[in-house]
């Protein structure tokens, strides 16, 4: 196990000082991680690389488990899971099958890599007496009534099936992977609509929402003209009351390189991924810590004031 002290870059953000974002900075946990444990899935026939990050204190925390997207593995997320751990929360970040990206599955083996990164998403709240007896720092430190299921790109696909969205199958029927035991969804960049998403597929969606995407983030399947907007599915169909969107000017879809790093380009643009920390620990906050705080931020209209126009918080 390691044991980190959660350190950001000294680059100065335009607006002059990341006091003015809600938890931007380090929290008040020094954070504690086990870099790899492989979770025996017998059921799929595979071992599961699951990566760990824990706040180092007393008290049973909410849990985030974290999907990657697509050719990137669980560790391309570190800096996403240590800032959220170093806030109080313990994050799970597996690396799902056909991670590897070797060769191009046909359509069947894609089907079954996928359903297998769903299901990913429910064994690690089953393994959860797992990873508390294993691990002693995990002892009595999960609270398995606040969880989230987060994503990037194709896991916050992933993220937004296990939590209620349903899918249409190979043969045209329709199904459901809904896991209950997941209380909110944060969805980084994540799709809208989808041939495999049946039309009214959103109208049912309930649970707290995150959503965050830039305007150059890119929008693939997203039919004829669509622009970075077509991210904001998850946002503007589902029914109002508890969503939220980030959308931050000139953000590409890996934030510089910052997350997902074996797939994203420079430079780093370290801006961008202090207001996506300090957004998406303020939703973590409000929904699963039940802060008012977090709350009046998430719904005021300051963002794009204290970011000097780069970003605007949507609430709806």
């Amino acid at each position: 196990m390691l044991r980190l002290l959660i350190a950001f870059a000294a680059t100065a953000p335009a607006w002059g000082s990341t006091d003015t974002l809600y938890k931007a900075g380090p929290g008040p946990y020094a954070v504690g991680v086990v870099a790899v444990i492989e979770l025996a899935v017998p059921e799929r026939d595979r071992l599961m690389p699951v990566r760990i990050s824990y706040p180092e204190g007393d008290g049973r925390f909410p849990l985030v488990v974290f999907s990657h997207g697509a050719l990137c593995t669980g560790d391309g997320y570190v800096r996403l899971a240590d800032h959220w751990a170093s806030h109080g929360y313990v994050v799970f970040l597996p690396t799902h099958l056909g991670a590897d990206g070797v060769g191009r599955p046909d359509a069947d083996e894609a089907s079954r890599v996928f359903q297998s990164q769903i299901a990913d998403m429910s064994s690690l709240l089953d393994s959860l007496p797992f990873f508390e007896t294993e691990i002693e720092a995990l002892h009595g430190a999960i609270d398995p009534t606040r969880v989230a299921a987060g994503g990037h790109s194709m896991g916050a696909l992933v993220a937004t099936i296990i939590t209620g969205l349903p899918v249409l199958e190979p043969d045209g029927s329709q199904a459901s992977y809904a896991d209950d035991r997941f209380d909110v969804a944060i969805l980084l960049s994540g799709p809208g609509p989808l041939p495999t998403i049946p039309a009214h597929a959103w109208d049912d969606i309930q649970l707290p929402t995150f959503v965050s995407t830039g305007t150059r983030d890119h929008a693939n399947r997203g039919g004829p003209g669509a622009t970075w907007e077509w991210r904001l599915g998850a946002y503007e169909r589902t029914p109002g009351g508890n969503k939220h969107a980030l959308v931050i000017d000139e953000a590409d879809h890996f934030i510089g390189g910052l997350i997902c790093d074996e797939r994203g380009k420079g430079p780093p643009d370290e801006e961008a991924l202090t207001i996506v920390l300090s957004a998406s620990t303020a939703f973590l906050d409000a929904y699963l810590k039940q802060d008012s705080a977090a709350m009046a931020y998430l719904n005021a209209a300051a963002l794009a004031e204290l970011t000097n126009g780069r970003a605007k918080m949507l609430a709806r």
